[in-house]
């Protein structure tokens, strides 16, 4: 059985997951910053590839590029967050690593796999859930707008910090 504090931990760091990418999103992938400028270069490909009308989506059932963040992405999160992990839970005195890995992994894949259906329908049962319509609506006026909704797996951050637009 897991210890308390790595199942608090998976929570907290789930949470922290959904501030990482606004702020990732806002500061990074639309303003050409350094280390991530290939980031920005890759995201402004995307946007206009799809864009907020029609071209929001592909043909049902295919497989666009360009939707996927680059392969680096999820290591490079998990090893730049490591040594922060592995300083909390010495600090603490608790195990906390384990928690915050699964946490922030379990992120990331929920925010690839719903990116990907979002701009590349499949006909998945997720489709067909009202949150996954709503968010999918809410990443469609980001790309329409670009200054707002900048969360695309769960909008938290752009409700906390002022950016959701519905």
């Amino acid at each position: 059985m897991l210890p308390w504090s790595e199942i608090l931990s998976g929570i907290v760091w789930f949470s922290y997951s959904c501030f990482f990418e606004w702020v990732a999103h806002r500061h990074f992938m639309h303003h050409p910053r350094f280390p991530l400028k290939d980031a920005f270069r890759g995201h402004m490909a995307h946007h206009k590839t799809f864009r907020g009308d029609e071209r929001f989506q592909s043909e049902p059932h295919t497989h666009p590029g360009g939707v996927a963040l680059r392969w680096y992405a999820f290591p490079g999160m998990m090893l730049g967050h490591a040594p922060v992990w592995l300083l909390i839970q010495h600090l603490l005195g608790v195990p906390i690593f384990w928690g915050a890995l699964a946490g922030c992994a379990i992120y990331f894949a929920g925010y690839e796999y719903t990116h990907y259906l979002m701009h590349a329908p499949q006909g998945h049962f997720i489709e067909r859930f009202a949150w996954f319509r709503f968010t999918r609506e809410h990443h469609r006026l980001h790309h329409q707008y670009m200054r707002c909704n900048y969360n695309v797996f769960i909008p938290f951050a752009d409700f906390c910090l002022g950016t959701l637009r519905r």
